[in-house]
């Protein structure tokens, strides 16, 4: 994981950089110690320089290889890329910003298992539609389970979920009846 992100922080810094500006980098730890930072900005002005040049020359190019671009349904969708992105971040965070990773991989792992879960209720009330019982949620077959709290949880939240999903589509229209 941390390699990976190592990898990808080498590709930019060798992308905006010149043979010249890795010799300066070189001859940098050589200097007095008084000179060294003066020619540390130097060279990050070289390099900004460099930057701009390249981005003027290739503009709109990808610059780096086959990965998947960030967009508004990365987090939503069931997705490798969206854990192997939060797992790249994870070496270069503080412990704050790890727990708070760390807690988006447990919900979306979460929300997958919902998934799953969902469809397979989903096919049992096809399977066996005169055993659903209730109003047709697929949760009310668990809600009961004292058993398996897990389940119970994910019931009720499941029915927080959908009760939510209901107001919104209910209050939809009153909105639109309600604009002038």
């Amino acid at each position: 994981m941390e390699e990976q992100g190592s990898k990808t922080i080498a590709a930019f810094d060798s992308l905006f950089t010149t043979n010249k500006i890795q010799m300066l980098k070189i001859l940098l730890p050589r200097l007095l110690p008084r000179q060294q930072g003066g020619f540390a900005i130097y060279i990050k002005l070289l390099e900004l320089q460099y930057a701009f040049s390249f981005l003027r020359l290739h503009p709109g190019m990808q610059l780096f290889g086959d990965v998947r671009q960030l967009s508004a349904d990365f987090f939503q969708e069931d997705s490798e890329d969206t854990l192997s992105l939060l797992d790249d971040l994870i070496p270069f965070s503080g412990p704050q910003e790890q727990a708070k990773i760390q807690n988006m991989k447990n919900m979306l792992a979460n929300f997958k298992r919902m998934k799953e879960m969902m469809s397979m209720i989903q096919m049992m009330q096809e399977l066996f539609p005169e055993g659903a019982g209730g109003d047709g949620n697929p949760f009310d077959l668990f809600s009961g389970m004292s058993g398996m709290p897990d389940m119970a949880a994910m019931a009720d939240m499941a029915a927080l979920f959908r009760a939510s999903e209901t107001e919104q589509q209910e209050a939809a229209p009153q909105q639109e009846n309600a604009a002038p």
